[in-house]
């Protein structure tokens, strides 16, 4: 079995997304299940899907496993952490290349696993011990900061967030806890007001009611319409039945009036928004916004949320010089508040916060 994977042959029950085109062959994508395999990978990569999440989805789009069950959360973590989709055959205190054809690219797998190629080893971009590594860059020479531990001499352990390098004139080592209490109190400075708040609710939730206000009075001249319709579909059938139409006469008239009458109901507004509560929403959201520095400290032994959090504040790198964060370029909530603070007539007059809808 070991020579046959210094080979790159699989040789256990290929996992699914796989197949053997004959017995004894090495494994190839399956044509039903590979196609599902990539979109779970490509769907992770985005951030936006927990575990669960993504097997809801996968369950939407028809996914079903080879017994014709539904996938689950565990299912979709044991897929995304298997080196096997992208040609590596990994067991044992073995890795080897595989000789078949991947589903996914490694740059693909590495993405969602957090993982970066390096050239003699595969190590961890995102380290759970130091959450703001790569987040943070510093505001002179705009290389991403990194951590390190350090053992002294008494075996106590010593954590640093510093520069990759210390050719910057201002590299410097600054413990692990000092480092993320100031970043707790640059989230604090950020978190949204509840004037804001409050402002931000209302505005919505007005946008909101007038989308549905204007769908009903659409949906009503529609209908109205339509009722027009129905009766000049009856009056077709009774001209039927006295004589006044042939056969062929009444189906070419009823096929006309019956087409108008689809039409007019694939422009109705689709009002099944009406049973989703916008204030829940709204509140939902607010409860990790409005103390953002407690919601980021509530995910350290959660370092996926925190991470995925952290993305949802920060739209690209956050800066750092002189024991201090500088600005940096929020995602659009947060960058509302900024725009209200510096000016808070704007916030009737910004774009970007109304909820989309689709007629």
């Amino acid at each position: 079995m070991r020579e046959r994977i210094k080979q790159g042959v699989w040789v256990w029950q290929s996992p699914i997304g796989y197949y053997r085109t004959e017995k004894k062959a090495n494994i190839s994508p399956d044509p039903k299940f590979a196609p599902y395999i990539k979109t779970i990978f490509e769907e992770y990569s985005k951030g936006s899907y927990t575990f669960e999440a993504l097997a809801n989805y996968m369950n939407s789009k028809g996914f079903l496993t080879r017994c014709g069950k539904p996938a689950i959360p565990q299912l979709i973590e044991k897929i995304i952490r298997n080196p096997l989709y992208c040609g590596i055959i990994k067991v044992w205190d073995m890795e080897y290349q595989g000789k078949f054809e991947t589903i996914i690219s490694e740059d693909l797998f590495n993405q969602c696993n957090g993982m970066k190629k390096s050239k003699n080893q595969v190590r961890l971009v995102k380290n759970p011990n130091f959450p703001l590594r790569r987040l943070v860059i510093c505001k002179i020479c705009q290389k991403s900061l990194t951590g390190s531990t350090a053992t002294g001499r008494c075996g106590k352990r010593y954590s640093y967030y510093h520069h990759q390098s210390q050719e910057c004139t201002h590299a410097k080592f600054i413990p692990k806890e000092h480092f993320e209490q100031m970043f707790v109190e640059y989230l604090n400075i950020l978190s949204p007001s509840f004037e804001f708040e409050k402002a931000f609710k209302a505005i919505v939730l007005d946008i909101w009611k007038n989308n549905f206000k204007n769908f009903d009075n659409e949906n009503a001249k529609i209908r109205k319409d339509i009722d027009t319709l129905e009766k000049q579909r009856q009056r077709v059938f009774d001209m039927h039945r006295e004589g006044l139409y042939t056969n062929e006469e009444f189906v070419e008239q009823k096929h006309i009036i019956q087409k108008k009458i689809k039409d007019k109901m694939n422009t109705m507004h689709d009002t099944s928004h009406k049973e989703f509560d916008m204030d829940e929403a709204l509140e939902y959201c607010f409860g990790f916004m409005r103390n953002t520095a407690a919601t980021w400290k509530s995910f350290e032994t959660k370092p996926e949320k925190r991470y995925r959090f952290q993305n949802l504040i920060f739209k690209e790198n956050l800066e750092f010089l002189n024991e201090s964060f500088g600005n940096a370029k929020l995602t659009p909530i947060y960058s509302l508040y900024q725009q209200f603070l510096l000016d808070k007539s704007q916030l009737v007059t910004l774009r970007g916060i109304e909820p989309r809808f689709k007629p």
